[in-house]
């Protein structure tokens, strides 16, 4: 009825994200709102463009950025689903794709027991070969 992910050695919490056949690691940011991805992993989990081309500026670490916002229909990790998830696809972004808070606010809850992450989902799918 839950995922859980180990603590990695850096201390972040990284997940494997699945969406449109692809896999991508993606750090878990619960101080970011949206989830960001670099524009290749957005193509490659199928992250639909907003049809207005709205833009938004993505303050992070490494500084300010824009952004386009965009769509996942489905994202999968674990047992954990969510439909509908607004992205923001950041050409600075590198190889380091956020997971944000708008994921995780889908859940019934997440928690941190020690070294570990425990996402618990609404309606728990099956999980998937290799997850």
């Amino acid at each position: 009825t839950e995922t859980r992910v180990a603590m990695a050695g850096d201390g972040h919490f990284w997940v494997k994200a699945r969406a449109n056949g692809a896999v991508h690691r993606l750090l878990v940011d619960t101080g970011a709102t949206l989830t960001t991805l670099s524009a290749d992993t957005a193509d490659e989990l199928g992250a639909i463009p907003d049809p207005d081309g709205s833009r938004i500026m993505l303050t992070t670490a490494n500084g300010t950025t824009q952004a386009e916002l965009g769509l996942i229909t489905s994202l999968r990790v674990g047992n954990v689903v969510v439909h509908h998830l607004p992205v923001a696809v950041a050409p600075g972004m590198a190889e380091t794709n956020v997971l944000g808070m708008n994921f995780l606010s889908q859940l019934a809850s997440w928690r941190v027991e020690g070294q570990t992450l425990i996402l618990v989902p609404h309606h728990p799918q099956r999980v998937e070969a290799n997850t």
